[in-house]
């Protein structure tokens, strides 16, 4: 069932962009029913989950041992261990009881004591540890700093002010479930009116998951833990929750789904000329015809390329098809119109392509036309005895 709680957590997030202290408070645990402490017991896991590492945790473990009757040399054996062998889960455990949580719950856990867990894995540590090179000692007082949130931090807060309305309808489901109506929320339209993105809607799915995952548990019936948890809630008020948290799974997912249409496709990144005609094969020069070849990088987007075979005697002219511009593919040209890339074989090439190389551009559109030889269609292959002319 949704609890003051939640509309707490949406509220923490406020508190915790101003720099407030929002880790998880015990006050009260001594009255809480086994769900309400359960609840906040993966609330507050969550919370050193999502917001630190093992590392920054380590100081806790060493509060904790400080103050429970560890001696200094027990407390720096643990200390000069590295830091990765102090787990996440031993960190939000110490910080826990720090804050209050009973060790023991004759609910939780089958009645264990989390401090025999945690002295265990401290051992542990120091154990497996013990040969570490030792490390700076770790400042275990913390000091005043400005605290200053990760993106991630932001993110998170910035979508829990998005569920204040959400929370308000669980809220009131608490206080009077008949009544309760989850077809009087359009929360698509709500989470549309606050502006929420994709990476938003992530974080509003994830908040809420597990609680709607907890409802369509115990709509299969099979466990009795969650029948006796929720024995106070009749089959329809149950199926009218459940409804709702389907209405905000569904309404975050399709969030999500309009970002990934909608999205701009990523513009293509223009491929480098110099790579592109890396590998094709041509004649820099020919001395006996005082012919000099352009850079092969100037075919790229050329619209005419005109290619002279010194030992063949061919002059041809590349023409781009309709649409296309001329471009280079290992050793080939390609994007030609193969109809129109044409070549002929020049019968006195010294005094040919002297006149050629004086042509303007209305010259050159007949001067292959002018040449009394058959036309050799061309296959785009260029080779060591190719001369590149001209483009344009």
């Amino acid at each position: 069932m949704a609890t003051k709680s939640k509309s707490k957590a949406v509220q923490l997030a406020v508190a915790k962009a101003k720099g407030k202290d929002v880790s998880p408070k015990w006050d009260g645990h001594e009255s809480w029913s086994t769900d309400q402490f359960m609840r906040q017991f993966r609330l507050s896991m969550d919370h050193y989950r999502l917001d630190y590492s093992g590392k920054d945790l380590k100081p806790k473990v060493i509060n904790w041992m400080q103050q429970n009757g560890y001696t200094k040399e027990q407390i720096k054996a643990f200390k000069d261990t590295k830091d990765s062998r102090s787990n996440l889960t031993m960190g939000a455990i110490a910080a826990n009881l720090l804050k209050g949580m009973p060790a023991v719950r004759t609910d939780f856990n089958d009645g264990r004591d989390s401090t025999v867990w945690l002295r265990e894995q401290i051992a542990k540590v120091v154990t497996e540890g013990k040969d570490d090179e030792v490390a700076e000692d770790i400042i275990v007082e913390d000091k005043p700093a400005v605290y200053v949130p990760s993106i991630q931090e932001r993110l998170r807060d910035s979508a829990y002010a998005m569920t204040e309305e959400l929370e308000d309808a669980l809220e009131s489901f608490g206080q009077d479930p008949e009544t309760f109506d989850p077809k009087a929320f359009k929360v698509l339209n709500l989470l549309r009116g606050k502006q929420a993105k994709a990476a938003h809607a992530r974080v509003i799915k994830e908040y809420y998951q597990r609680q709607y995952d907890e409802y369509l548990e115990l709509a299969e019936g099979e466990c009795e833990q969650l029948k006796e948890a929720y024995s106070h809630l009749s089959k329809p008020q149950i199926k009218k929750i459940t409804q709702f948290y389907s209405e905000i799974i569904s309404a975050c997912d399709m969030l999500a789904q309009e970002a990934k249409v909608n999205r701009k496709p990523r513009a293509k990144k223009p491929t480098d000329k110099a790579k592109l005609v890396a590998k094709v094969k041509y004649s820099k020069q020919d001395d006996k015809l005082k012919l000099v070849s352009i850079n092969p990088v100037d075919i790229i987007g050329a619209k005419e390329l005109w290619v002279f075979n010194v030992k063949t005697r061919k002059l041809g002219k590349y023409v781009a098809s309709e649409y296309s511009d001329l471009s280079v593919k290992g050793t080939s040209i390609v994007n030609f119109d193969e109809n129109k890339s044409v070549a002929k074989t020049l019968r006195k090439p010294e005094e040919q392509l002297k006149e050629f190389k004086s042509a303007g551009k209305v010259a050159l559109r007949k001067f292959l036309d002018d040449i009394k030889a058959v036309d050799i269609k061309l296959n785009g292959r260029l080779n060591e005895e190719t001369i590149l002319l001209r483009v344009q």
